[in-house]
């Protein structure tokens, strides 16, 4: 979900931007607009479902573009912020359907409890398909990498695959599986070298370069960590008991 912070003091943009984990709220874009006019270009190039903004503003205000999303009829909900709290006001901003309304200075956890009512209010569905596809992203990621285990698995590859950054690939992938990425291309990697050392007459060496090492210290030492004996000895039948 993409959520749009309209302000026309920049430190307020700011500070709203990295106020919370926005992503643990299911929004995976921040946007920010200084000023009215850029927040309603971006509201009808984006449509964002989210739009948090002051109510006062220069030329446009929020409640302006209140209006101008109801007259378009977009989905996006609002969160007013002001620094106002004359009743007429808050009268104009519910009238246009407005989520929340709350009066500045803006502090963590009442901002963080009207997110949450308005997350839940209206986007407990969406959450819930977001959640499936984050399964459904580390399910195939795990499936790739066991079934090209003899392969390139650079993280920068398996992120090109989900259209991700490498970066959110790899906490999306600790936060959903509860295993880093790295552990579990290591450990695909090991199972298959164990399966190859003992099902196979290939040698040490050939399985390590199968499974793309190059120093053989660095391939004992991985292998050692997930069965407890070197390679050599776990060819020669001398199992670790698990």
């Amino acid at each position: 979900m993409k959520v749009l912070i309209a302000d026309d003091e920049v430190y307020m943009l700011e500070y709203l931007k990295t106020l919370i984990d926005w992503e643990s709220y299911g929004f995976s874009d921040v946007w920010t607009a200084k000023g009215g006019s850029i927040a309603r270009d971006i509201l009808d190039a984006q449509m964002p479902e989210l739009l948090i903004t002051d109510i006062r503003m220069p030329r446009v205000s929020g409640l302006d573009l209140c209006q101008h999303i109801e007259e378009k009829q977009y989905p996006t909900k609002v969160i007013i912020l002001s620094g106002y709290e004359e009743f007429e006001y808050a009268k104009q901003a519910i009238r246009y359907g407005v989520a929340e309304y709350l009066v500045k200075p803006v502090l963590k956890e009442p901002f963080e409890q009207a997110l949450q009512r308005v997350v839940e209010r209206n986007f407990a569905q969406e959450l819930r398909k977001q959640e499936e596809s984050r399964d459904d992203v580390v399910t195939y990621i795990r499936n790739y990498i066991q079934e090209h285990v003899e392969e390139d698995l650079s993280l920068e590859l398996l992120a090109g695959l989900v259209n991700l950054n490498s970066s959110y690939l790899s906490r999306y992938f600790k936060e959903v599986s509860g295993e880093n990425l790295s552990s579990c291309i290591s450990r695909c990697k090991m199972e298959r070298a164990a399966y190859l050392l003992a099902e196979t007459d290939k040698k040490v060496n050939e399985v390590m370069r199968m499974l793309g090492y190059c120093k053989s210290q660095h391939f004992a030492k991985l292998f050692r960590e997930h069965y407890g004996v070197t390679p050599k000895d776990y060819k020669r039948g001398k199992r670790a008991a698990h």
